[in-house]
């Protein structure tokens, strides 16, 4: 009969739980909060405990996993509204990982055991999940280089006036309105000349608010807008005047749960995009 102890088992899968939700979060471009990590990475370890005890095997059913996932996911990202990508990603790379367990298991000597415990040691399975792990990120960060010059197509409509553009896709762009919670798209110069009067474009270059001010004799904008705060390269602590549209699609799919900033400069030089999402 096999021994199993617990501080063991609960450790070894602490380590792993964490290495698969940090994977998770640079595959999806998420936040690194490191405490909520750990607390996901505690969750399925305990599990991990608890199906070896007979009377709670029924817990390691395929159903009573992917409710593990979902709750493990949820601890560590915390937003139910974006919950699903970073579900199906923490499957996909916990397969990976799970692949590499097992072989760095059968390479040194090691069994498994109805299914619940591998035996090889804490040492080779920790570095066979570091060497997963970077090649994991490895790999998915030169898919996320590619990816972050891809541009969408944009049409958005604000108090009767259209404007279609293009938008380029930075999963760097971390912005997001504190009231709503809602992402903030940032579009430049060239768009905000198209949506607003003259004279509220021209208040936008000195500042957030004189724009503002410049807004109170325009109905019905004047209601449209409100200032998020955001930082950027050479801004430590700035308000960019940001607005819900009336309609917006992003890439042919219509999006009601984006808000989109004003800003007083261009966001390509040659043209190619005029905002970024």
């Amino acid at each position: 009969m096999k021994t199993i102890y617990v501080d063991e088992m609960f450790l070894l899968n602490l380590v792993i739980n964490y290495f698969i939700v940090l994977a998770t979060a640079k595959l999806c471009a998420l936040p690194l909060k490191r405490i909520r990590f750990v607390l996901a990475a505690a969750l399925g370890a305990l599990y991990s405990v608890l199906i070896l005890l007979p009377s709670l095997r029924a817990l390691a059913s395929p159903v009573m996993k992917l409710c593990l996932g979902a709750a493990i996911t949820l601890v560590a990202f915390g937003n139910a509204k974006r919950l699903l990508r970073p579900f199906f990603a923490f499957l996909a790379v916990s397969a990976c990982f799970g692949g590499a367990v097992m072989g760095a298991s059968l390479l040194s000597g090691g069994l498994v055991s109805d299914g619940f415990f591998i035996g090889a040691s804490m040492k080779t399975l920790v570095l066979s999940f570091g060497a997963s792990y970077f090649i994991i990120t490895l790999v998915f960060n030169r898919l996320e280089r590619r990816r972050a010059r891809e541009t969408l197509s944009v049409s958005l409509s604000l108090c009767g006036k259209t404007v279609s553009f293009n938008a380029l896709r930075d999963t760097g762009n971390e912005l997001y309105d504190p009231i709503s919670g809602l992402p903030v798209m940032v579009a430049g110069a060239e768009l905000a000349k198209q949506l607003l009067p003259e004279e509220c474009f021209a208040a936008l270059e000195l500042g957030a608010t004189e724009f503002l001010q410049a807004l109170s004799g325009y109905e019905p904008l004047k209601s449209r807008f409100r200032l998020v705060p955001y930082n950027a390269v050479g801004v430590s602590s700035g308000l960019l005047p940001v607005f819900r549209p009336d309609a917006l699609s992003l890439g042919g799919k219509k999006r009601d749960n984006l808000l989109v900033g004003l800003s007083s400069t261009k966001m390509s030089s040659n043209g190619e995009f005029s905002a970024v999402v």
